[in-house]
């Protein structure tokens, strides 16, 4: 920015258009400069400094970006803008203050996946839009109870969403028996977390119970044998000799006509309250 003389100075709302020409063009160095020139040379200004706070917060210069909205507020304590970016950057300041002063990852065994010991589930009542910008895929979550529900915050403090109701009363009554359980974000986007629960102490009194139930899944529809009617009558395959000379009713015959059947174990969506609920297999 070169130094205008007082015989070529240019009105203030010239200068003013040409800061909000470079914040539209995304010059936030320029900008920066073109904003305290005018504050400098026209005196005190809420709208440059405004636009000063928005040029120097996009240059990640968070603190001074806030003193320039507070001076814009001592101007004008009823400046919608200004406030509203104070708060906002001063919530991130603290936060990037607390990510320096804490753990900001867990142990990678937390995520790994074990039937009845894990669950990965999405939170709910996660409103705040800027959420994902206070927490991270990999950060320690805490598990708190509140009433009859359970609500996960960061272990900076940062409230991040409810449990779904089941599943939080199926983990209260196991923790109110000695349970233990570690939680960590598996995913954040917008508004929607995922968390993975893991039980890292589970209680003698609640050996053989599971904290996550699993149900088992048929991949195929038919039951694994059927009946003589079924088999066509030009087929002898139990009347013959096989080409070992073992009849065809022996170890051979019985394993004629059967099908391998794999089930594979998958979360159950609906968690009882009942302690032994899932214990149970479901196929007959």
């Amino acid at each position: 920015m070169k130094t205008e003389s007082p015989e070529n100075l240019k009105p203030k709302s010239q200068y003013a258009d040409e800061a909000v020409q470079l914040a539209i063009a995304g010059q936030w160095e320029e900008a920066v400069a073109l904003n305290r020139f005018i504050l400098d040379k026209f005196g005190a200004d809420e709208e440059a400094q405004n636009r000063l706070g928005k040029a120097l917060t996009e240059l990640g210069q968070l603190q001074e970006a806030k003193s320039a909205y507070e001076s814009a507020l001592k101007i004008n304590p009823l400046n919608a803008i200004a406030r509203r970016n104070s708060v906002k950057l001063q919530t991130l300041l603290q936060t990037k203050e607390a990510m320096r002063a804490g753990p900001a990852r867990v142990d990678l065994n937390l995520f790994v996946e074990e039937m009845g010991k894990t669950v990965v589930t999405p939170l709910e009542g996660v409103s705040d839009p800027d959420l994902c910008s206070k927490v991270a895929a990999g950060d320690l979550a805490d598990l708190r109870v509140e009433g009859d529900g359970i609500f996960a915050e960061s272990i900076r403090g940062v409230r991040l969403g409810l449990l779904e109701a089941k599943l939080a009363r199926r983990l209260i009554t196991f923790m109110k028996s000695g349970n233990r359980y570690q939680a960590g974000v598996t995913a954040c986007e917008d508004t929607t977390i995922r968390l993975i629960i893991r039980e890292t102490y589970q209680d003698p009194h609640n050996a053989g119970k599971p904290s996550f139930p699993m149900r088992r899944k048929r991949e195929v529809e038919f039951r694994p044998y059927a009946k003589e009617s079924l088999i066509p009558r030009e087929v002898d395959a139990f009347d013959e000799e096989g080409e070992d000379g073992e009849e065809a009713g022996g170890e051979r015959g019985e394993m004629e006509g059967l099908h391998a059947v794999d089930d594979d174990a998958e979360p159950m969506d609906d968690f009882s309250e009942e302690e032994d609920g899932g214990d149970e297999d479901e196929d007959e």
